[in-house]
């Protein structure tokens, strides 16, 4: 009975481990890598080749044998960026060029540490560490990473625009979803691979779809019923007294020094900004959920023991405590908390923000602007995040219909879209009340009225095109009252259909709707 509660406990972690890297993979914004592009790669390098080296030589001056020292050393690459993250966003700091730079970097430091593990884990379980073992691995972990990468980029966001298209349920896009997370993690199984990379090479290809959002709300719940699985078994496999051992002890000290100076070092690889070095580095630091996936594979695979495990353990979890208050030192210390976007006219905020400026995004969900115009929003946001989702920047501050209009020359259909999304991610779209109280806040006064009757109105286009029961001469002749003129009903026509997540017969029925409610205006 034990073997079998084990056995599953184990199949149930799994399954937490493959959403937890989705989870990871989706959140990642590939082009923070980009505008950061040379710091940020550089960054990463150091804070993987340092740790590295310098894990595997001290692990093999404790006396460790080549190959365990070579893994443990591959377990110190990591970084944890959503740790880093979540206490960033919590300082107001992630509009910081410190902040670009280390989450930048923390993406490309879990792409190269999983292609380590990987590689790791093979020539290390092989028991051979030749060079061809070690160049077919590498060749063909980079080759994986390719064909996923295009596969993902090209074919994934296609296919759940089709599933969207043409599928009823409502599930039907967590399904497909779920779907390319377990075949991409069957593909990195069969050729060899960590399956994790197959998960995490999977959420990158669904992140970049529309329909994002959706998919992140519906693998949420479930992520919070498997991930804490795999966490208990994190401890039920950890082994309290030999963790408590002289030289276990010994052993998590050297590994711990080492992973801490190795990425507090990679901070001045950050060349060419302004940046602070050592925030940098200091950001690098814990390795979070992703140290603790290293050290799980590390003894399902037999390579570490209770003593090598234990002491990865204690490393994972003092350089995820130590992080978060070096880093509220180190940027109150630098005025860093205080400085950039609070001194931002909101004005001039607001209309960055709807002209498509993702930075101007960035900068408002990081300032406290954020609290000052939308302090319900703000509010909404900061309890996503406690109960474990948009935990990185830009996945809390949710603006679709914004995202679909950005940039364009109707200055009040952009701010209608503004107070349309923060109503609605404040659950409170269709309470005129609501809405009535945002819209002074976006627009001049004499706007104030307009506004609500677009927003109102595109809601209700939403609410009678979703019926299941048609479309009646009633419905149609309340549309062209609470839309009594052509420029209302086309404004509130382009913001109920902006959404690229709107299914075909929904916006078919709001067209209808429009076209019949124009006749009598």
């Amino acid at each position: 009975a034990n073997h079998d509660t084990g056995a599953m406990l184990l199949l149930l972690g799994e399954v937490g481990v493959l959403l937890l890297l989705l989870q990871v993979g989706m959140e990642m914004d590939l082009a923070e890598l980009g505008k950061v592009g040379k710091a940020a790669l550089l960054v990463a390098v150091v804070g993987v080749a340092i740790p590295f080296a310098g894990g595997a030589l001290g692990a093999w001056g404790m006396g460790e044998v080549g190959k365990t020292a070579v893994f443990l050393g591959a377990a110190l690459t990591a970084t944890s960026v959503g740790i880093t993250a979540r206490v960033l966003g919590d300082l107001r700091a992630l509009a910081t060029t410190e902040a670009r730079v280390v989450l930048g970097a923390a993406v490309a430091d879990d792409v190269l540490g999983l292609v380590i593990l990987t590689v790791v884990v093979k020539v290390v379980t092989e028991g051979s560490v030749g060079v061809g073992t070690v160049a077919s691995t590498v060749g063909l972990a980079i080759g994986f990473l390719l064909l996923t990468g295009i596969v993902g980029i090209l074919l994934v966001p296609k296919l759940l625009d089709l599933v969207a298209r043409h599928s009823r349920s409502g599930g039907a896009l967590l399904v497909t979803a779920l779907i390319v997370m377990l075949a991409f993690a069957e593909l990195a199984d069969a050729a060899k691979l960590a399956f994790i990379i197959g998960a995490f090479m999977a959420g990158l290809a669904l992140g970049r779809s529309q329909h994002s959002h959706r998919i992140e709300e519906g693998i949420t719940p479930l992520a919070r019923v498997f991930v804490p699985v795999f966490f208990v078994g994190i401890g039920v496999n950890a082994d309290l007294e030999a963790m408590a051992r002289p030289s276990v002890l010994g052993l998590a000290a050297v590994l711990t020094v080492i992973g801490i100076v190795g990425k507090v070092v990679a901070g001045w690889a950050a060349v060419g900004t302004s940046s602070d070095r050592l925030l940098v580095g200091i950001g690098m630091i814990p390795r979070g959920e992703v140290g603790l996936i290293f050290a799980s594979i590390g003894l399902s695979r037999g390579v570490l023991d209770a003593d090598l495990y234990g002491a990865l353990l204690i490393m994972v979890l003092a350089t995820t405590v130590i992080a978060p208050p070096l880093l509220r030192w180190r940027i109150q210390s630098t005025g860093l908390i205080t400085s950039g976007t609070d001194d931002i006219p909101v004005t001039d905020l607001l209309t960055s923000v709807l002209d498509g400026d993702a930075d101007a995004r960035r900068a408002l969900e990081a300032s406290a602007q954020l609290a000052t115009i939308f302090p319900e929003l703000a509010e909404a946001i900061d309890d996503a995040r406690s109960e474990g989702s948009g935990a990185l920047p830009g996945h809390g501050l949710h603006l679709p219909t914004v995202d679909a209009l950005a940039g364009g020359t109707d200055g009040l259909l952009l701010r209608s879209a503004l107070v349309f999304d923060v109503a609605a991610a404040i659950e409170d779209s269709g309470d005129r009340a609501i809405v009535g109280s945002l819209a002074p806040r976006v627009v001049p006064a004499d706007d104030v009225r307009a506004v609500i009757t677009v927003v109102q109105g595109a809601q209700l286009l939403l609410d009678i095109a979703s019926s299941p029961d048609g479309i009646s001469a009633g419905e149609i002749a309340s549309v062209a009252a609470a839309l009594p003129d052509a420029e209302s009903l086309q404004r509130a026509h382009a913001l109920a259909t902006a959404s690229p997540e709107l299914d075909p017969t929904t916006r078919s029925s709001i067209d209808t709707l429009v076209a019949e409610a124009t006749r009598l205006v």
